[in-house]
């Protein structure tokens, strides 16, 4: 038998320790990768990662075509706290939106159709799944 981790004895309980539980750090970036591989093979073509400004940051930006796409991915290793979709709420969607626009400014092309989707993995820490959902146009 495999063990993923070590046997630890706790007021007569018996658990398992998690050998590779990822701080939130580790997940996020792991998540953005998952979901990048993820995005481009479904034939999105990103063309930004952690793009960053004082108001904030996203996590992916890509191409569908001609609409640019804003990416916010979640990732979470259980659904203990809820579904990683649902920390995605109204005042995070409005700060993704200001980051966009300043994106948006910069853009070369100035009448963009453009979007927010949001990626959400649920990664289990015992081995190598994960589910994927691709959530389109959260604003709408």
């Amino acid at each position: 038998m495999n063990l993923i981790g070590k046997i630890c004895f706790n007021h007569d309980k018996i658990f398992e320790l998690d050998m590779n539980k990822m701080n939130r750090q580790e997940l996020a970036r792991w998540g953005e990768g998952k979901a990048k591989s993820f995005l481009e093979k479904s034939g999105i073509r990103i063309i930004h990662q952690n793009f960053r400004t004082k108001n904030g940051e996203i996590d992916l930006i890509g191409l569908d075509k001609d609409d640019l796409i804003f990416f916010e991915v979640k990732a979470r290793s259980s659904k203990e706290f809820g579904y990683p979709e649902d920390a995605v709420n109204f005042p995070k969607i409005e700060k993704i939106e200001v980051v966009a626009n300043e994106f948006i400014d910069d853009f070369p092309t100035k009448n963009v159709n453009w979007r927010i989707d949001v990626v959400a993995i649920i990664r289990n820490p015992y081995n190598e799944y994960y589910d994927i959902k691709w959530f389109k146009d959260v604003v709408s």
